[in-house]
């Protein structure tokens, strides 16, 4: 289907026609990409004869791959080729020329060394939308500075916040990798909208990890210039966990007075709510030490189930305190396909996150798992216009590579 089909096809994925050259790895390119996957695009992930560096993390592993490569690396075609060698930086050059979106997240400068930053590819494809995902920016005193989660999240106040002021906790979400890939793919897309209103001109797209950090706290992150005041982690009472009588959590958020009238009123403690020390949340928060141990009383009296089904009748906000293993096999979970049941060819069936993206019109397809590394590689060099010939020179000498890498680990 030509993209001017595509475009004419209403049932068509929104993104289908559009070819995607992804150079990243690790996590939030990755997630980037799967995620224009899923939207239709033809996403043609370039790894390293080494490979993803997710494809190693572990243990555990499932069939031998990383757990990691294959939750964010789905529907996606797998390309090898030897950036270091020059036919196979000519083979990447030649593939970025017939895409419509790069995403790489080098660190800065080495794209430019490779051949394949935007300046020099943007020349022969100037309708090429280039995304680069880096840590700090191209630019700066922190440009070169390595971007791990944790330090990121140290760097951007999150620690801090996260321990309390007291001892720095590390979030074990990786917010500022799951928040970048989803403000990569609002660029990209805000740009092929662009590219097509301005008469097909691409344009560079730059997304860091930090300042998709401090933007994922962006409802804080207000305050006068006289002197800089942010509000309390604590500013909402009563907000957090408590137990029942069966020692399981549940959380309860109370963010209205109709909310704190309607918790004193289904836990028989009428008399709190016209407490002029709870009367308010100002209040509350200020009181405190006296209020939660009032109500960690009551709730101990009743399973933690119990208690959720009359909070819920009383339109109290609450939710059991699940973990994660929980979510596979959650009724709820299932139907709407937030995570659905798939084959991999090495790992079997497996559980996988579904996509969080929902078009009535152009619905949102999940298909395929996560490359082989190097299974498409004949195939798209094929397509880019390398004959049998060519192809096989590229696979002898070392510039490409196909299927056959040992996997990580055989431990599953």
């Amino acid at each position: 289907m030509t993209k001017a089909d595509a475009a004419k096809d209403t049932s068509a994925p929104p993104l289908r026609g559009i070819r995607v050259a992804d150079f990243s790895r690790l996590f939030a390119g990755p997630y980037c990409t799967m995620m224009l996957a899923d939207l239709g695009a033809d996403v043609i992930k370039v790894e390293a004869p080494a490979g993803d560096d997710a494809r190693r993390f572990g243990p555990p592993f499932l069939g031998g791959e990383g757990m990691n490569f294959m939750a964010l690396n789905r529907s996606k075609r797998g390309v090898v080729l030897d950036l270091k060698l020059p036919e196979g930086r000519e083979a990447a050059q030649r593939l970025i020329r017939q895409a419509d979106v790069v995403v790489e997240n080098f660190r800065p400068g080495v794209t430019a060394k490779l051949g394949i930053d935007y300046e020099s590819v943007s020349k022969e494809n100037p309708g090429l939308i280039y995304c680069s995902i880096t840590g700090f920016g191209r630019e700066g005193i922190f440009r070169d500075r390595p971007a791990l989660d944790i330090v990121l999240q140290a760097m951007a106040g999150v620690m801090d916040r996260q321990g309390h002021g007291d001892h720095p906790e590390l979030v074990v979400i990786t917010v500022a990798d799951t928040f970048a890939a989803s403000l990569a793919v609002q660029s990209i897309l805000a740009a092929l909208l662009v590219r097509q209103r301005d008469g097909g001109q691409g344009q560079f797209v730059e997304i860091t990890l930090l300042e998709s950090l401090v933007a994922a706290q962006g409802y804080r992150m207000v305050s006068s210039t006289r002197q800089v005041q942010l509000a309390a982690f604590d500013d909402t009472c009563p907000y957090q966990a408590f137990q029942g009588s069966d020692n399981n959590w549940f959380v309860i958020a109370v963010v209205s007075e109709a909310n704190w009238r309607a918790l004193c009123s289904a836990m028989g403690l009428d008399h709190l709510a016209e407490d002029s020390r709870f009367r308010q949340n100002p209040d509350r928060v200020a009181n405190r030490t006296a209020l939660i141990p009032e109500l960690e009383r009551v709730f101990r009296t009743r399973t933690a189930s119990e208690w959720l089904l009359v909070l819920e009748e009383a339109g109290v906000p609450s939710g059991p305190v699940r973990v994660v293993e929980d979510l596979f096999t959650d009724g709820f979970m299932l139907g709407r396909g937030t995570v659905i049941e798939t084959t991999h060819p090495r790992a079997g069936r497996i559980w996988t996150m579904g996509s969080a993206l929902h078009l009535t019109r152009t619905p949102v397809a999940v298909h395929g798992h996560a490359p082989i590394q190097g299974a498409d590689t004949e195939a798209v060099l094929a397509e880019l216009g390398y004959t049998s010939d060519e192809v096989r020179r590229l696979l002898k000498n070392g510039a490409a590579a196909g299927p056959g890498v040992s996997p990580a680990s055989e431990s599953s």
